[in-house]
């Protein structure tokens, strides 16, 4: 390697997948697997959850950890364990399912690796789902209860994604969300709201990682391209924002990738990890 880089965690959408949200591009999954080889640690950092995450990793046949929901958890995934978490308790999430029904948005609750949206909810979310491709995979692993709060009572819940939130209501909801207790907020994507425990996002996950694996910040490199991805570009040591990020995520990264849709994160794997 070119660096000491031991840990490349990458951002899904916008990031590591191309344009139709669910497809890996080859020369993505060539620096990697390569990288791999070399003695990278690989960790996809993601603001879905596991369920929504495992087409990509069969894509790219290996991975070590997931980092889940935000940072909501931290998955070990060839040896099928946990190594952090920081969830809603359950009272607390029961309060924001009411209160995001009281509001009919469109939304998807996280909890224990798998993603939930309440069947009579499902015309609500299909309009905004981010792509064709994206929608079938999305129903195809979904489970859609007929009650949310049936499903998961008593369980602590990993993170909420709200597809869509208008401009003018997002401050009530906002508003109406912290009053149930600590949270963390962030957006992937225009008008969207991601709601998790307080204190998770993806750079604290990837610090505990890093620190799991006996890592500091200079061994680790990471791409992102949106706001939820804030806290770990400005951690990581070799951090990149992608050319179609937001001016936020290019602020917080030390450097530029290109975008998303020209295989970015491969090759600057390739100029940083492998000297190709």
């Amino acid at each position: 390697m070119s660096s000491e880089i031991r840990l490349i965690a990458v951002d899904m959408d916008g990031t590591l997948l191309d344009a139709d949200h669910v497809t890996v591009p080859p020369r993505n999954i060539a620096a990697l697997r390569a990288a791999s080889e070399r003695g990278a640690a690989l960790a996809i950092a993601s603001g879905r959850t596991w369920s929504l995450i495992a087409d990509a990793v069969e894509q790219l046949g290996l991975m070590d950890y997931a980092i889940v929901g935000n940072g909501a958890a931290v998955r070990d995934v060839k040896n099928h364990r946990g190594i952090y978490e920081n969830s809603i308790p359950w009272g607390q999430a029961a309060e924001i399912i009411r209160l995001l029904h009281r509001e009919r948005l469109p939304f998807e609750v996280y909890c224990s690796g798998q993603n939930y949206v309440e069947r009579g909810d499902l015309e609500l979310v299909r309009p905004h789902c981010l792509s064709p491709e994206f929608t079938r995979l999305f129903e195809e692993k979904t489970i859609f209860p007929n009650s949310l709060e049936a499903e998961l009572t008593g369980r602590a819940v990993e993170k909420f994604n709200i597809f869509h939130v208008p401009a003018d209501r997002l401050s009530p909801v906002l508003e109406a969300a912290s009053a149930t207790g600590p949270v963390a907020v962030a957006n992937s994507f225009a008008q969207n709201l991601e709601i998790a425990a307080g204190g998770a996002n993806k750079g604290t996950a990837l610090k505990a990682l890093a620190a799991h694996l006996g890592l500091g910040a200079e061994q680790v490199m990471a791409f992102g391209d949106a706001g939820n991805d804030l806290e770990m570009l400005s951690w990581a040591g070799w951090s990149f924002a992608m050319a179609n990020g937001t001016g936020e995520a290019k602020s917080a990264a030390r450097y530029e990738a290109p975008a998303n849709t020209d295989a970015g994160v491969g090759q600057m794997v390739e100029r940083y990890v492998l000297d190709c």
